[in-house]
């Protein structure tokens, strides 16, 4: 299954934040679609945009109009358009839909907002375009050497960060696919970054939070890093075993629109997908079939939000979502609160909807 919040942290401006912020992401995503041959974004359009793949492939080409080549195939969990974010520059390549395609787009009015509520990511920013307008044979003089990545374990690279800016350290232990730690450290202060094939799994700096030990660190123009590789393990990792485990979801709801849109935003994330439109079509589903969370209507035809978990759990404890807006009342609030294992969205968006599923289930 595709995980939403793991896609937002491999881009390069959002691969610092903590986990509070990725969520906070992830509810300003918008679903959008598009049809086969569909000019997803064209070369010379103005870049407002940044999308995410969740299902079907696009063609990216670059050249004169009449005369453009295709040079990347983008797949099911890849992302395009970030840097539109960062610049007013016009699009730089054409990108069209193949077979048809379903997104998530994160658009600049919401990335505004994203800004003025984690200035990490403006500094982090910064640090991007910096690093493009600086001299590249110089940085690659300074820059740790990809040999010095010893994949039987031991000290790696180690250096000063006057020479090197953090960012650049992350994205070499990224694209070098470490697995290991990156200690760094100024005075009596020291921060470790934890990696694993690449991946930043964790940031640490005494007892603060993640995104607040970032914010520090990206702050340091001088001290020491040093770089710790652990061996390469050749046994079945179970983690990324576990994270294969296909989840099946019923989505429970009067309207066949709603019910459609939801459903193939999640079957494009990998989930097994069923749909009911009411509390008795729902009973009879759950008791045939493996089901590992319901996405339901407040108001059904036979029966509320309540009635619903009252009768599934006669049976099995499964977790709910519930789509509800400003309107809901809240005595409802409070009955789902005495039932457990039951959260409320405060919007119709599906990319909400996603963000509570996989807190729930993954």
């Amino acid at each position: 299954m595709i995980q939403i919040g793991k896609i937002i942290k491999k881009v390069p401006i959002f691969r610092m934040l903590g986990k509070e912020s990725i969520d906070f992401i992830v509810e300003r995503l918008k679903f959008k679609t598009f049809s086969p041959g569909e000019a997803i974004c064209k070369t010379g359009d103005k870049g407002e945009e940044m999308y995410i793949i969740i299902s079907g492939e696009t063609d990216v080409l670059v050249g004169e109009p009449g005369k453009e080549v295709v040079v990347a195939t983008l797949k099911s969990g890849d992302y395009f358009g970030e840097m539109s974010l960062l610049t007013d520059e016009p699009r730089s390549a054409t990108v069209l839909s193949k077979a048809g395609c379903e997104t998530f787009a994160l658009y600049k009015n919401d990335f505004d907002v994203i800004l003025e509520r984690f200035p990490s990511i403006a500094l982090s920013m910064t640090k991007i375009v910096s690093q493009r307008l600086s001299d590249t044979n110089k940085k690659a003089a300074k820059m740790p050497k990809p040999e010095d990545i010893d994949a039987k374990g031991g000290k790696g690279p180690q250096g000063d960060l006057k020479d090197i800016a953090l960012v650049d350290l992350i994205s070499f232990c990224e694209s070098n696919s470490l697995t290991g730690t990156m200690n760094l450290v100024k005075g009596s202060d020291e921060g470790i970054f934890t990696f694993e094939r690449g991946n930043l799994l964790s940031i640490k700096m005494g007892d603060v939070t993640e995104d607040a030990a970032l914010d520090t660190m990206l702050g340091w123009n001088e001290g020491k890093f040093d770089i710790t590789v652990s061996p390469l393990s050749l046994g079945i990792e179970t983690e990324e075993s576990e994270e294969d485990e296909v989840k099946s979801i019923l989505i429970v709801n009067n309207s066949l629109v709603v019910r459609r849109v939801i459903e193939r935003a999640f079957k494009g994330l990998g989930y097994i997908v069923d749909t009911a439109t009411n509390i008795a079509d729902s009973i009879t589903k759950t008791a045939s079939q493996k089901t590992d969370l319901i996405i339901s209507d407040v108001k059904l035809s036979d029966g509320n939000g309540v009635d619903f978990i009252n009768k599934i759990r006669e049976e099995n404890d499964l977790p709910f979502i519930f789509i509800t807006d400003d309107s809901i009342k809240p005595e409802f609030e409070e009955e789902l609160k005495q039932l457990g294992n039951a959260e409320l969205t405060k919007t119709h968006e599906v990319s909400e909807i996603v963000k509570i599923v996989e807190n729930t289930l993954l």
